[in-house]
């Protein structure tokens, strides 16, 4: 992989490209779901009275979920990426970063109130992907 820093080309050492691909799906299926979210409630608005088939029907021409569903697609091609190249119990509890963005995401966009014992519960998910991934870390050395 390379990435342009200060005009200058670097190149990104593949052991660390599964680990940039897991992040970028990471922020791509939690970006995915936030924006799928804003197309329900705005669909939601002018779907009253609709039967179920046409209300979903209707969700599903919004064009924030149809961008929120494509961005989700480019999460899950980059989650492929990164698990052909890693283990998946390496990567997997990396995605639990999902909840915490979705969650922080809701918060900022949606005004969705978040309990103290909320917030506790997702300290614990980024403590526990954190201790995980130092431990795969040692591992591999």
């Amino acid at each position: 992989m390379v990435s342009a820093v200060g005009g200058q080309e670097q190149i990104i050492p593949k052991s660390y490209a599964a680990e940039l691909a897991v992040l970028s799906s990471v922020i791509f299926a939690s970006g995915g779901h936030l924006l799928i979210k804003a197309g329900l409630n705005r669909a939601l608005q002018v779907s009253a009275g609709m039967t179920l088939w046409e209300r979903l029907g209707h969700y599903f021409v919004d064009p924030l979920v149809i961008l929120g569903l494509g961005i989700y697609f480019l999460g899950t091609l980059l989650w492929v990426l990164a698990a052909s190249k890693k283990s998946i119990s390496y990567l997997y509890p990396i995605t639990a970063l999902n909840y915490v963005l979705v969650s922080l995401g809701g918060t900022l966009f949606f005004d969705e109130a978040i309990p103290r014992r909320h917030w506790v519960g997702i300290l614990t998910v980024v403590f526990g992907v954190i201790l995980m991934q130092r431990s795969a870390s040692r591992e591999s050395k």
